[in-house]
């Protein structure tokens, strides 16, 4: 007898961690192999964030603001960083990732965007899961090793959410300095 509820007790124990699944997941989007690392928005990240070939074709406006000579040091799904342009996901120094980014300009001297801000500085207020909207300037560029890279960055809108106390943080924190390579 005790065998038989010890048996129906793990019957229904079993039944019940296969509950119904309340949402059927997305599909993933179709990807090409990519031949280097590609950025969720199609410039450079792994295969993962890879986006669909439609995504990474800029529009003719696009086209027209955007440079093939300064880029940044992105961190992004790589520690020791890749060179990139008008990255969606940009992990700009160890204490800040941008999220979302929208580029508008993206030019040899200036590159300006809009999207979500967070990092270390503010996890205590929940950005990881709630960015803060912003509008940046990346600007200042340096030569390293041939090839030129934007070095500051400036918030030129904080949006409505940040508080007087998490904008002194991200500045203090990072000084408006974007990661640069080593120079070999």
């Amino acid at each position: 007898m005790r065998r038989t509820v010890l048996t129906g007790a793990v019957l229904l124990l079993a039944a019940t961690g296969c509950g119904e699944q309340l949402s059927v997941p997305d599909p993933p989007e179709a990807t090409s192999a990519p031949e280097a690392e590609q950025s969720p928005q199609g410039e450079t990240a792994g295969p993962q964030e890879q986006a669909s070939p439609r995504e990474t074709q800029p529009t003719p406006e696009e086209d027209a603001n955007q440079s093939s000579g300064t880029f940044v040091l992105n961190r992004y799904g790589d520690e020791n960083g890749f060179d990139d342009q008008t990255p969606t996901e940009y992990v700009a120094t160890e204490f800040t990732t941008f999220t979302d980014m929208e580029w508008g300009t993206w030019a040899d001297e200036v590159a300006r965007g809009e999207g979500g801000v967070k990092g270390t500085w503010c996890m205590q207020e929940g950005c990881q899961d709630d960015p803060y909207e912003v509008e940046v300037e990346l600007g200042d560029p340096v030569d390293v090793d041939g090839t030129m890279y934007f070095s500051t960055y400036t918030i030129t809108d904080y949006g409505e959410e940040m508080s007087e106390e998490m904008i002194g943080t991200l500045e203090e924190v990072d000084g408006g300095t974007l990661a640069l390579p080593e120079s070999e």
